[in-house]
């Protein structure tokens, strides 16, 4: 422990001088005031339209991934009027190729150049979008409200020489916006340079942290964007319109009735053929959700995850009832723990299997966020009738906020309540955070007529710099806490936690980031329970190299899980990469060490690549070897490929094939093959066709049709 301090006490004194933040860049502190036009301006290559002379218009970019000023120059332009926001880009590319492979909307988003609009309609982070284009003009998108936000909006692009310019027409009715008297919003802009794998943003601050899709970029960044200022809307240009979904579904083939589980198994269901969701605003940003015999058949979340592409947009509930406002019931946006441990929720909603019905009200109003939530279901051995609330108040720049979330379940094995509240506040001027968080949860089960009163609680001191931080935390988790409708990672245990990481760069090195954490864990009884060390470090060099080392050293101690004897669960890995963060990364990891009862060696060879405008490949090669003198020496081969071709804008094909063979390891072994047919329809319908799904052990027999028609507004507003 005090050879880890020393650790963490010299990084902060060499990183703390080698690394200053930036003193011209654009800060939450600045505003701009809105620009106002009568009409629609014209798009062309260079952007000669007058009314872009009249628009809010930024420039000194910085780059995000090397944390200086942005090398290639970019100018962005803002102007909005009763029914749109405009946007416009013009991007110098001198020395560094343009990237356009991709053809297909919300496809192989990071693997070309783009550039972005960040908007907080909120002003208070509650309420954020991003609109991202390529030199090609396709099209992403995302918001804070909804994973399954895919409204209609137009894109225009042209590429002349080493510059390319792009437009973004936003419909009001797309943003969930207060109109009536002069508004504040936040908005930034972004770009991203594939040719050398740099993020660059207008609007910067040294907390700001760079990353890969689909953790960049980040909802929570809103709070370092500047101001905009006077924006006059009418009452009903930013409210969205009613819209509902009705999907019809058919299955065939002899696994018709094999269906994904919350515990990630496969089970026979019975087929449901059709389903309505819909939603009703309320306000501007309060709105109605409903569902009724709601689709389980994961179509759209098999189609996304088999997509061959660097980086891969899963998404983390795909159901439309789930999906809307899911942001409004859960405590993740505020880290109360270290990378050590995945924190703990009360309401996961992929726990909560078929489902026949739901209601809740969700959405935003000033400083708050909320949402009231009742989902039933009839299936037998599945039989629920459960409600969740949420309630968090959050300042603008973050300096403070609390919440409270609860759910009252109602199963048929029981009945279980749970109520979470806390706070946590931040000094920007010295970097210093703290937060509290605790969880109370009464049960009672079928199998034990007695009730169970049980906690989780944490808290934590943090020093937040541009250029490292060090956090030091508390975790009390009662023995028997485990709320119905949660997540919880491991129970019985309390502790210290302690990490700190670093970012920095030099002439010859990209970016550097370590972080390093340790943390010792006894149960409530007085025995030692488990004891972490995580220990890595990313090192990417100016020529596109990367070199990551890490080391994972846990002990455990659990009556359950180890049956009582003390086992270690160590591996240490490295990772060498070229051209990550790139169209086409190529990949090698190799770890070992002792895990479990046996000696365990892990390898994973991945490459993605582009052919040409319309297909995408990706392949992996991986593999396990496990050995101990009891089991003696047992292995593992994984080998895949996915090819996926572009059949338009808004129409892909998947293929997929993956193979399991071998004694041991942590897979059934077996031939998977998958594919999947998407097509989403000019008035905003989709098509989907899959056969056997990647998420199976083996191919499944099992074709599914499935059509959504939409009717009103548009996904996921």
């Amino acid at each position: 422990m005090r050879f880890f301090l020393a650790i963490i006490s010299i990084l902060i004194l060499v990183l703390g001088r080698t690394v200053q933040p930036a003193s011209a860049a654009t800060t939450a502190a600045q505003s701009f005031a809105a620009v106002r036009i009568q009409a629609k301006p014209k798009f062309d290559a260079e952007l000669s339209d007058p009314a872009w002379g009249k628009a809010v218009t930024a420039s000194e970019f910085f780059d995000l991934t090397t944390r200086r000023p942005a090398k290639l120059a970019t100018t962005a332009y803002l102007l909005y009027d009763d029914k749109n926001v405009y946007v416009a880009f013009r991007c110098d590319q001198d020395g560094v190729p343009i990237h356009a492979e991709q053809t297909t909307n919300n496809i192989g988003f990071g693997q070309d150049d783009f550039v972005a609009v960040g908007i907080d309609t909120s002003g208070a982070g509650s309420q954020v979008y991003f609109f991202e284009t390529t030199p090609r003009a396709v099209r992403y998108q995302q918001a804070s409200e909804s994973a399954r936000y895919a409204p209609p909006w137009e894109a225009q692009a042209a590429v002349t020489g080493s510059t390319w310019t792009a437009m973004l027409t936003i419909p009001l009715a797309d943003l969930r916006a207060a109109g009536g008297s002069p508004r504040t919003w936040r908005f930034n802009f972004i770009r991203g340079v594939a040719g050398v794998a740099e993020h660059y943003t207008w609007a910067y601050n040294g907390l700001m942290q760079d990353g890969q899709p689909p953790n960049w970029p980040a909802f929570s960044d809103a709070r370092f964007w500047p101001a905009l200022t006077g924006i006059v809307l009418a009452l009903a240009a930013a409210r969205p319109r009613p819209r509902a979904e009705i999907y019809g579904l058919e299955s065939m083939g002899r696994d018709r009735k094999l269906f994904a589980q919350p515990n990630n198994t496969f089970a026979t269901q019975t087929v449901r053929n059709y389903g309505l969701d819909v939603t009703y605003p309320l306000t501007n940003t309060i709105a109605a959700v409903g569902a009724l015999n709601p689709d389980f058949s994961n179509v759209e979340v098999d189609q996304q995850t088999i997509v061959p592409q660097v980086f891969p947009r899963n998404l983390t509930e795909y159901r439309p009832f789930f999906a809307q406002g899911a942001a409004y019931f859960t405590n993740q946006s505020v880290v109360l723990g270290s990378q050590l441990s995945v924190p703990d929720e009360i309401f996961y909603s992929p726990s909560i299997g078929t489902f026949d019905r739901g209601l809740k009200i969700e959405g935003t109003y000033g400083l708050q966020q909320f949402g009231l939530l009742s989902v039933r279901a009839t299936q037998p051995g599945a039989v629920l009738d459960d409600q969740a609330f949420g309630f968090k108040h959050a300042l603008t720049d973050r300096t403070f906020l609390y919440w409270v979330y609860g759910v009252l379940a109602h199963h048929d094995i029981g009945n279980d309540s749970t109520v979470e509240t806390g706070l946590a506040g931040r000094n920007l001027q010295s970097g210093f955070v703290w937060g509290y968080d605790q969880a109370l949860e009464q049960r009672r089960l079928t199998t034990d007529p007695s009730q169970v009163f049980s906690y989780a609680r944490s808290g934590f001191v943090d020093v937040h710099k541009p250029n490292y931080e060090v956090y030091t935390g508390y975790v009390d988790v009662a023995p028997q806490y485990g709320p119905l409708d949660g997540f919880t990672n491991v129970n019985d245990l309390r502790g210290p936690q302690v990490s700190t990481d670093f970012t920095t760069s030099s002439r010859g090195i990209k970016t550097w980031t370590g972080y390093f954490g340790v943390d010792r864990f006894l149960t409530h009884s007085g025995t030692v329970k488990q004891a972490d060390f995580l220990g890595t470090t990313d090192i990417f060099t100016n020529n596109l190299f990367h070199l990551n080392l890490t080391q994972s050293t846990t002990s455990l101690d659990d009556p359950v899980l180890t049956g009582g004897r003390r086992l270690p669960f160590n591996q240490s890995s490295v990772s060498l990469g070229y051209k990550d963060g790139t169209p086409s990364p190529t990949d090698f990891t190799y770890s070992a060490g002792p895990f479990s009862t046996f000696y365990l060696q892990l390898f994973n060879v991945t490459a993605t690549r582009s052919l040409g405008s319309r297909f995408n490949v990706q392949a992996m090669y991986a593999g396990s070897h496990e050995r101990s003198a009891s089991m003696g020496v047992n292995g593992q081969i994984l080998r895949s490929i996915a090819v996926g071709e572009s059949l338009g804008t808004d129409s892909n094909i998947t293929l997929a094939l993956r193979t399991i063979n071998g004694t041991g390891g942590f897979a059934q072994p077996g031939l998977n093959f998958a594919s999947s047919f998407h097509t989403r329809f000019a008035n905003g319908n989709e098509l989907f066709v899959n056969y056997g799904s990647p998420a199976a052990p083996v191919s499944l027999d099992r074709l599914i049709i499935k059509y959504v028609l939409r009717l009103g507004g548009a996904a996921g507003t």
